[in-house]
């Protein structure tokens, strides 16, 4: 497994963006920080992350789940964590397709995420 050093953030709640991101970067990681599908979509191919971390509600009412699918559908392999604040089993129904993804429930503790990411893509 490719260990993870950049990481794309979609997530239109700026303040939510700007603490995840503070976080990670504090944590060693390269980030960069979109707020819609179109930028999101066109990050992951220009930036080239190794995770992409995604929320199901972008900014200009986008779907997060249909970003993943573009994403994945450009031939983009990375993980991608999905967050949301909405019901844990439809949010989870909606993604299954997605190869290679994983849900977190807002809110989300940032310490937790960047813990994750270390044990779960470490090599």
């Amino acid at each position: 497994m490719t260990p993870i050093k950049k990481i794309m953030i979609a997530e239109d709640e700026l303040i939510v963006a700007r603490v995840m991101k503070r976080a990670l970067e504090q944590s060693g990681f390269e980030v960069i920080q979109v707020s819609d599908e179109t930028n999101a979509i066109l990050a992951s191919s220009e930036f080239c992350p190794d995770l992409v971390i995604l929320d199901i509600h972008l900014k200009n009412k986008s779907c997060g789940i249909h970003t993943g699918e573009e994403i994945r559908r450009r031939g983009i392999k990375c993980p991608i964590i999905f967050t949301t604040g909405n019901s844990y089993e439809q949010t989870k129904e909606q993604i299954k397709e997605i190869e290679n993804c994983h849900l977190f429930i807002k809110p989300i503790d940032t310490d937790s995420i960047v813990r994750y990411i270390h044990g779960n893509f470490s090599s």
